[in-house]
């Protein structure tokens, strides 16, 4: 499977979601209604972790519930059920579930990420006289194309 991130995210991301997915089954529960009831709450903002990180803000359930009207989940489980009951079914029919949240665009703080780097993109722009423009981008690339998007920006 082809994927672009970095290489600690997917990998933690993947494991965390699959052991809620199995929470889920044990206890017999959606794996959709676990997250539900799991998520922080939008009154809970700022929320800070057990190990200090500070979430600012959010809202998630309403997001999730989009999603699952959007897709009518109860007629994608319902088919998924009638597929697993059919010996004859040409297919089976997998639902997945992910909720991922991640420090993005964080600038100087005193949180570093896994290496101990400091967590920040800048960006310099100096607009001459005569109406040109210098654009500085000082971003890490993990394969989203930045290369091919800078070289684009153009007047």
């Amino acid at each position: 499977v082809a994927y672009r991130c970095s290489f600690r995210v997917t990998e933690a991301v993947y494991l965390i979601e699959r052991m809620v997915d199995v929470l889920a089954q044990k206890l017999g529960i959606d794996k959709t209604e676990i997250r539900l009831r799991n998520f922080i709450c939008k009154e809970q903002f700022p929320y800070t972790t057990p190990l200090g990180l500070e979430y600012d803000s959010g809202d998630y359930e309403p997001a999730l519930k989009k999603v699952l009207a959007a897709v009518d989940y109860p007629s994608l489980r319902a088919e998924q059920a009638a597929r697993r009951a059919d010996p004859n079914a040409e297919w089976l029919l997998g639902i997945g579930v992910v909720n991922f949240t991640e420090i993005v665009g964080a600038g100087p703080s005193k949180m570093c990420d896994i290496l101990g780097v400091g967590m920040f993109d800048s960006c310099e722009i100096r607009v001459h006289p005569d109406g040109s423009a210098i654009a500085r981008m000082g971003t890490i690339t993990q394969g989203q194309g930045h290369q091919t998007t800078y070289a684009q920006i153009n007047r």
